[in-house]
């Protein structure tokens, strides 16, 4: 039987973002997004005019905090929190990086754990493999935030008020989205060289097949089983979850049917 959920999503506007919300949105549960882009934010509205969007700049965490205090109250509860807005930190100065990565996830999260609590619910965090692997080129600030948030998370999960709250770290992999665009513009060195390999030799990925998959496991609170084709394998609390190249080829099979 199907089940609507309360989603709320950082980000939502464009890139892996934008195609979590879409897919939420056409499988009919309720979502709250928000996005620093008021254009972008009029433009998703239109497509979808019961949508609970709203401009938010989270370098400001009680910004963040009242996005969450008004999504509660629109919403009527959250079931889902996903933390996937972000900067790289190569246009932004550090301070604002900082803020957008970490403190605003941060108080995010504090801000809706108690409706998660009572609704048994998810914190789905979108991190990067680039947390554990320093290719410097001007995306420290990112890469370090990446992985102080992955701890403070795991942190948040072993605490016993929070034993009834499931927080899922999400790596993507290499996604064609702007932040790529980004790095080719703005990085330096082997980070740069890199993503410039992988756009010449299109392996980034599909950031709408990234989305479906996100969706998929934040709804479901179990990863891909290649074997069954299905997602049946239970996550731990505080796990780190890598999209496989399985589960990318078996939606982006799915999707073309």
């Amino acid at each position: 039987m199907f089940e609507t959920k309360k989603v709320v999503l950082t980000g939502g506007t464009e890139g892996i973002g934008r195609a979590i919300a879409d897919d939420l949105l056409d499988e009919g549960h309720e979502i709250a997004i928000c996005a620093r882009t008021e254009s972008k934010i009029k433009e998703i509205k239109k497509l979808h005019p019961d949508i609970h969007a709203k401009q938010v700049d989270l370098a400001d965490r009680h910004n963040a905090q009242e996005f969450i205090d008004e999504s509660i109250s629109e919403l009527g509860g959250i079931d889902v929190l996903i933390l996937n807005a972000g900067v790289t930190g190569l246009k932004e100065d550090k301070e604002y990086a900082f803020k957008v990565n970490e403190v605003a996830n941060i108080a995010l999260s504090r801000t809706a754990i108690e409706s998660l609590r009572e609704n048994h619910g998810r914190i789905v965090f979108i991190t990067s493999d680039t947390a554990h692997t320093d290719l410097g080129g001007g995306i420290e600030t990112y890469r370090e935030g990446k992985l102080r948030m992955e701890q403070w998370l795991k942190d948040f999960s072993g605490k016993p008020e929070n034993q009834d709250v499931t927080i899922i770290m999400i790596s993507p992999g290499s996604v064609n989205t702007r932040m790529h665009q980004e790095v080719l513009v703005f990085g330096v060195g082997d980070i740069k060289h890199r993503t410039e390999l992988k756009i010449m030799e299109h392996q980034l990925r599909d950031p709408k097949v990234v989305g479906k998959i996100i969706s998929k496991i934040a709804l479901s609170g179990k990863n891909f089983n290649p074997q069954t084709q299905e997602y049946s394998i239970p996550i731990k609390s505080g796990e780190v979850i890598r999209i496989s190249d399985q589960n990318i080829q078996f939606e982006s099979v799915y999707d073309k049917k």
